[in-house]
């Protein structure tokens, strides 16, 4: 009946398949028996892990994706046979680290959000070169926005997400009605708010901005490419934050115009607003929405965003971030080099990895320090056997081991570290305390003491160390050529401040600051233009180059004066 119905995939998931694999491994044999052609994703090579709620999702999202995956990684692996490329074609996965395209090809589930992800790795590259221990990275391009967090040189991670909801979260306090993936990844969070985002009024005649968008075609109404809905990008054009003659360098040219007469008929009227007032408010509205996700990684965590500098990159990322950094109260702004072709940055700094699972339900205090050293032994062979196949061996290996724990009785984990070396009873009570403390930084508050914990499920990551370029001390991008950034255009900081005559410079224009930032630096408002991007200073804000060619953006506290 299923071939029937045509189908190009089949999902397989048994109840305790993750205990005894058996039956599931007999069904997929018969299934490459009788139909050869049917992609096969079955749950315990997907996810050998309890729960069989998110062991389904997590598989048949695998299923839905992996024909797709497939052609794509095969035209794109011909393609480079066909030039004759020797170099291996490596895939950037969720979880910040990479796996072969045959990997990739067998297991798409694990590279859905592999582009943010490298994003993140990237800003984890240079905060640790530039010294910053703590910082929020935000990314927004055109259709989305994602913000993570690095702490002490460490990015965050989650054991699921969602996607296809309100909000993409690695988090069971924050979730937007999407589909539940259980696979390792950077904790990120992500909303439907981008450039392309559309403004809309909804039936009670109030301002709205996405999650619908005009996506890269027909793109805003200033693309001149057929759109007809007032777009973020729009506004900003309409505010004069984006130069309609200076995108990609003056490669593309934007109707402003069109912008304008658009927006005016379908919102600014509707508002009875003026349409600077009318596209402002898309744009903090744009930048409220966004911020929803920078609080999913921060204040939904037990972390106070004020204490983080704000990494800011992608197209539009620092056209929001000043505003948007201000509004939580964050006193920083680091907007890298090339900020809109980051992502890729990240990719050059990526570690192969290879991530275990294994469901092992103890109580911690009653486990025997043999038992336990026994199946991390086991996992960990595993990783190494994996990666000595990929070629890494020796001082080119790492390894890494955590563990899923809950106090008795609670329904979700954390996950915690477990103390590399061998395995004795003070590594046991380390777990004991190294959870007691995640509990009480994410919820608040930790248990008494005679509260027994409980090991559900034991993690091992495997690390191929690659050969990599060094991060340079300073990172040169070419300027964006004739027609560059210079002069100056009035630009709409909203209706405290009104229009304000604003210079526009190049990052190479800006002074370079000392450590402390004092007394270098252009006070805004100023807009730094770039051929990929364009980073906004508002009026009081102090902006700088730091020795590395970032640009430090600086927020006086409310009420006070840089």
């Amino acid at each position: 009946r299923l071939l029937a119905e045509k189908i190009e995939a089949l999902a397989v998931c048994l109840l305790h398949s993750y205990a005894n694999p058996a039956h599931e491994e007999h069904i997929a044999e018969i299934v490459r028996k009788r139909a050869p052609h049917l992609t096969l994703s079955v749950s315990s090579h997907v996810l050998p892990e309890i729960r069989e709620y998110e062991r389904t999702s997590t598989t048949v999202i695998n299923a839905y994706v992996m024909p797709i995956v497939k052609r794509y990684l095969g035209t794109l692996r011909s393609g480079l046979d066909g030039v004759g490329a020797k170099a291996p074609l490596m895939i950037m996965q969720s979880n910040g680290g990479l796996m072969t395209d045959e990997a990739a090809a067998t297991r798409p589930v694990h590279i859905i959000e592999s582009g943010p992800a490298a994003g993140v790795v990237g800003a984890q590259a240079l905060a640790r070169k530039i010294g910053l221990g703590k910082i929020v990275t935000f990314d927004m391009g055109g259709t989305t926005a994602k913000a993570s967090l690095v702490e002490d040189g460490e990015v965050s991670r989650a054991t699921e997400y969602q996607v296809g909801g309100g909000i993409m979260a690695g988090s069971r306090l924050l979730t937007g009605a999407g589909y539940l993936l259980r696979v390792p990844a950077i904790d990120l969070a992500e909303v439907g708010a981008g450039g392309g985002s559309l403004g809309w009024i909804d039936p009670g005649g109030g301002l709205q901005v996405g999650p619908q968008s005009a996506g890269a075609f027909p793109g805003p109404l200033c693309y001149d490419l057929g759109g007809a809905e007032p777009t973020v990008t729009d506004a900003n054009v309409i505010l004069g934050f984006v130069n309609p003659t200076q995108l990609a360098g003056g490669a593309v040219k934007l109707n402003a115009a069109r912008a304008h007469e658009i927006f005016e008929a379908k919102i600014a009227r509707r508002l009875g607003l003026p349409l600077a007032e009318a596209a402002y408010g898309a744009h903090v509205i744009a930048a409220s929405n966004m911020m929803r996700a920078i609080r999913a990684v921060s204040s939904e965590r037990g972390r106070d965003p004020r204490e983080y500098a704000l990494f800011a990159f992608g197209g539009n990322g620092p056209v929001f971030a000043a505003g948007m950094a201000r509004q939580l109260e964050m006193r920083r702004i680091v907007v890298p080099p090339a900020p809109g072709l980051f992502s890729s940055f990240g990719l050059l700094f990526a570690d192969v990895e290879h991530h275990y699972v294994r469901t092992w339900r103890r109580r911690a205090r009653s486990v025997e320090p043999s038992a336990l050293a026994d199946v991390l032994a086991r996992m960990e062979a595993e990783a190494r056997t994996q990666l000595a196949a990929e070629g890494f061996t020796g001082a080119a290996v790492r390894i890494r081991r955590s563990a899923d724990c809950r106090y008795e009785g609670q329904s979700f984990e954390l996950t915690v570290p477990v103390a590399g070396g061998p395995v004795e009873p003070s590594t046991l009570a380390g777990l004991d305390e190294a959870f007691g403390r995640e509990h009480e930084r994410t919820y608040g508050h930790r248990a008494g003491p005679d509260e027994p914990v409980e090991i559900v499920s034991l993690r091992v990551v495997g690390q191929g160390i690659p050969d990599r370029p060094r991060v340079p001390d300073v990172l040169r991008v070419d300027r964006s050529g004739p027609g560059s950034a210079g002069g100056s255009r009035r630009v709409y900081f909203g209706p405290d401040l009104g229009w304000r005559e604003t210079p526009i410079i190049d990052r190479g224009d800006l002074p370079v600051g000392g450590p402390d930032m004092a007394p270098h630096g252009i006070i805004g408002p100023c807009i730094v233009e770039e051929y990929d991007a364009t980073c906004v200073v508002p009026p009081g804000a102090r902006a700088t180059l730091d020795g590395h060619g970032n640009i430090v953006i600086e927020l006086a506290p409310e009420g006070a004066v840089i």
